[in-house]
């Protein structure tokens, strides 16, 4: 096979692909501000509530949770940030809503991007929420021994 053959499919195959993210990527933000304009990520604390109590966190974790798991760590770091400019976060609570995001964020974005090269969805996204609830919870588990 040739060089430009080579790069002419390279090429192509990634225009196709940015072209897919950028679909993916317009619609998370309209959707963003959907959410916004209707309230609908306040509806969905009740959803975090069981398991911010599970962890011990406060109450107060639940939108830059919620925020982070729908829609992305962005828009999940920049509520964790007010939140904490506000003096409604503690550091445990800093701490564990961190660690939850890092191994599970953005589970829309994601399931859209990784449904768009061909994954099996559903498994990873149940798979990295289990996953990082347990984590949380050992590690909570492990900071309330300390936590006065």
């Amino acid at each position: 096979m040739s060089f430009i053959i080579v790069a002419t499919t390279i090429l192509k195959d990634s225009l196709l692909l940015f072209g897919q993210l950028a679909l993916i990527i317009t619609a998370v933000m309209i959707m963003v501000e959907f959410f916004q304009e209707y309230r609908i990520l306040d509806k969905l604390l009740a959803l975090t509530s069981p398991f911010t109590r599970l962890l011990g966190i406060s109450g107060e974790a639940d939108l830059p949770l919620m925020a982070g798991l729908l829609l992305g760590i962005g828009y999940g770091g920049a509520i964790i940030i007010d939140s904490t400019r506000q003096g409604k976060l503690s550091s445990y609570d800093i701490y564990l809503i961190n660690l939850f995001l890092v191994l599970c964020h953005s589970l829309i974005e994601d399931t859209l991007i990784w449904a768009a090269l061909g994954a099996m969805v559903i498994p990873i996204q149940i798979g990295r929420f289990i996953l990082a609830l347990g984590v949380c919870y050992l590690v909570s588990r492990f900071l309330s021994c300390f936590k006065k």
